[in-house]
């Protein structure tokens, strides 16, 4: 029954999903969202639940399943970004085969950054430290390359709509390409989760040593589950090149971007195929519209005189809230959003998903 209604509710999320562009500029939806935003600003918040949501599960092959601790998957972002917009530039090649060109370098990238790793048994802060490095290295290269642009980027040029070339002047097609990534990656990671390899992968997770007793070979499985999470991690950085028409290094090579997608993995239940999806899901419409509400352009008078003036306290707290009101608050947005991910991690430490499946089970026990 448990499962029946986890799917039925899964089920009406996805219809909700598939039908918003249709009712995005209603007068309900814009009536309920705040003052200055438009339907297109939803169906950009529901791309990019959508394309983090699918960034999360493909980390999730690596660092959920096979419990390697990943801090530079914005690398393999990057090399699908780059690889699938450099052919399109300079060969003319559609974007289609570009990212599953993009996919095969970050797959051989990610077996060579495996191989190098878990040969001398690197595990852990020590296998992080590596991801990390190689991520720094990797925008640095890009930052004096001259074929990547250099620090001022890749400009892709713009057509007209054309699936092809994957570009369009509205986001309705933007939105069900992000959609369709992310169904691919709930899909796939079901698939690896309930075969051979997943079970393997999940054996190394819990002991590594205990695996090998078995007759796993780890070494070879976690090469494996880097090249496919270093692969499916490309896919989603040519469609954000695409989607933006602009990439830079400081923007897809940054350790934000890693940290981000571990974040919506473990806020929803790393390990688990929907934790992710659900995790974006949360982090993300709390994160775009807080800085929507409190990151507008800011007018008035500084916080800090306003903290030092000689007034009332009651003026003072008027004059704060229109200081607010101002955009004066860019950095509430960071605090409040770091005070939910702090809530959810002393409530929540196994993740969203995992607390409601025991909330529900003590739920059928009472």
């Amino acid at each position: 029954m448990g499962r029946s209604v986890g799917f039925a509710i899964y089920g009406v999320i996805g219809l909700i999903c598939i039908g918003l562009p249709f009712f995005a500029e209603s007068d309900v939806v814009v009536a309920v969202m705040p003052p200055g935003l438009s339907g297109s600003t939803l169906l950009h918040i529901g791309i990019l639940i959508f394309l983090f949501g699918y960034l999360a599960t493909s980390w999730n092959v690596l660092g959920g399943f096979c419990g390697q601790l990943s801090l530079g998957h914005a690398a393999f972002f990057a090399i699908g970004a780059y690889t699938s917009s450099l052919l399109y530039i300079h060969f003319g090649l559609t974007p289609w085969v570009g990212m599953l060109a993009g996919a095969a370098v970050a797959a051989v990238v990610g077996y060579g950054l495996g191989y190098v790793s878990f040969k001398y048994g690197l595990k852990g802060p020590f296998f992080a430290l590596v991801t990390i490095a190689f991520a720094e290295i990797l925008r640095l290269l890009m930052l004096y390359w001259d074929f990547t642009g250099g620090p001022l980027g890749l400009l892709i040029p713009l057509t007209e709509d054309s699936w092809s070339d994957m570009q369009f002047m509205a986001k309705e097609p933007y939105y069900y390409m992000a959609f369709g990534l992310m169904i691919f990656g709930i899909l796939a990671t079901a698939k690896i989760g309930s075969s051979r390899f997943g079970y393997y992968l999940r054996a190394i997770r819990e002991s590594e040593e205990a695996a090998e007793a078995l007759g796993i070979h780890s070494m070879r499985n976690k090469m494996h589950a880097a090249a496919i999470s270093a692969a499916m991690t490309a896919l989603g950085g040519t469609f954000y090149a695409q989607y933006t028409q602009y990439i830079v290094p400081d923007d897809v090579v940054k350790i934000a971007l890693s940290i981000e997608i571990i974040l919506f993995a473990v806020i929803g239940g790393s390990g688990l195929v929907m934790g992710p999806v659900v995790g974006a899901f949360i982090l993300v419409p709390i994160g775009e519209m807080t800085r929507v509400i409190f990151s507008t352009a800011a007018t008035g008078v500084s916080f800090v005189a306003l903290v030092n003036s000689d007034i009332p306290a009651v003026e003072k707290f008027a004059k704060y809230l229109d200081y607010l009101a101002s955009g004066g608050g860019g950095g509430l947005a960071l605090l409040l959003y770091g005070a939910i991910l702090i809530f959810v991690c002393l409530v929540m430490p196994r993740g969203v998903l995992p607390a409601l499946k025991s909330l529900q089970s003590w739920g059928k026990k009472s």
